[in-house]
This record gives C-alpha cells, sequence and structure tokens, in this order.
C-alpha cells in the first residue's frame, strides 16, 4: 500500500469527522429554513443531557483514535496502531461497555447483567440508546478488536493490504449510525 494511499484516507477521515462535527452542530444547514434543505430522515434522539454529552465526548475520541491508528499504520507501526484499537476502541476498552448486550436489552426491560451504579452511563445507554444503535455500535467495537488482531499479525508479516483491509471494516459503522441518528 503507497504512502499516498494512506494519505488520503487519513484526508477521508479528517473530512468525516468534520462533517459529523458540523451535523452535531448545527452548522450544516439545520438552520436554513424548510424549503431550502430536505427534512432530516434520522431519527431524532432524545438523551438526558449529561448522556447526550458523554455519546458526543466518545465519539470525538473515536474520530481522534481513527486517526492515530491511521497514523500508526502509515509510519509501518502496527504494534501501536494495535495497541491503541485495543485500548481506545476495542471491544475491551471503557467505550465499549455502554454497548455490550444486558438483559436489558434481551428482554427489554431496564435490568442489567451485571448491575451498574445509579444513573451510570452503561445504565443510561440501556435505557436510552435504541437497540440498533447499540448494534451498530458493538460492531464497530468489534471490528475495532479484530483490526488489532490483524495489525499485530502484521507486525511479523508486514502485510499492509490486510491491515487497511481491516481497519476498512471499522468506519463503514460509523456511517451507518450517523446517517441513521441524530441527536436534538
Amino acid at each position: 500500500m503507497s504512502r499516498f494511499s494512506l494519505v488520503a484516507m487519513t484526508a477521508m477521515l479528517t473530512a468525516f469527522a468534520t462533517v459529523a462535527s458540523a451535523q452535531h452542530s448545527g452548522m450544516m444547514g439545520h438552520d436554513a429554513p424548510p424549503a431550502m434543505s430536505p427534512p432530516d430522515a434520522r431519527e431524532e434522539l432524545h438523551f438526558p443531557p449529561a448522556m447526550q454529552a458523554n455519546l458526543l465526548k466518545n465519539m470525538r475520541d473515536h474520530v481522534e483514535t481513527l486517526n492515530a491508528i491511521l497514523q500508526a499504520v502509515n509510519a509501518g507501526d502496527f504494534a501501536d496502531a494495535s495497541r491503541i484499537a485495543t485500548e481506545r476502541l476495542g471491544l475491551d476498552s471503557p467505550s465499549a461497555a455502554g454497548c455490550k448486550p444486558t438483559d436489558a436489552a434481551a428482554n427489554g426491560s431496564a435490568s442489567m447483567s451485571k448491575s451498574p451504579a445509579s444513573g451510570s452511563m452503561d445504565e443510561m445507554m440501556a435505557l436510552y440508546m435504541p437497540a440498533p444503535m447499540r448494534a451498530i455500535g458493538l460492531s464497530m467495537h468489534t471490528s475495532a478488536s479484530e483490526f488489532a488482531a490483524v495489525a499485530t499479525k502484521a507486525v511479523a508479516t508486514h502485510d499492509t493490504a490486510s491491515v487497511i483491509g481491516a481497519l476498512s471494516r471499522i468506519t463503514p459503522n460509523c456511517v451507518a449510525c450517523h446517517s441513521a441518528y441524530r441527536l436534538r
């Protein structure tokens, strides 16, 4: 994989982050008169303010993490790319906890398999986040863990194409979520 391809991927990720940030801050025509822009068909989510702030913080961290992974891959440092993915984006990262299945998701109740502290972010996600959105999040975190495994293997094999392929399976989840949901 050429450096040009990696630079192009970094530029695309930066553009995605800019658009996602603009969508959430109202800079993408959301303030335009209705006749000038088509209606936003995404599901509007109504989260408590603390949960909304936490979700936005997590998404910004996800974009920063993807950028750090791209920089490590571009430098040929697959071990660092794997470490970053594992610690900040993978299934065992702190941000994945709210996307994991719980008893609440399975039976539609507010009880969870591991009872979080009352009012915790994990509890709020179980109560307020739509199940399909949580599934997209879980898929993204799973893809990040799978990327980490591929990147670890590439430390020995130097298989950049596999690393790029695994990395390219993370971001479609971001696109799917941002295409389906919006915060009010």
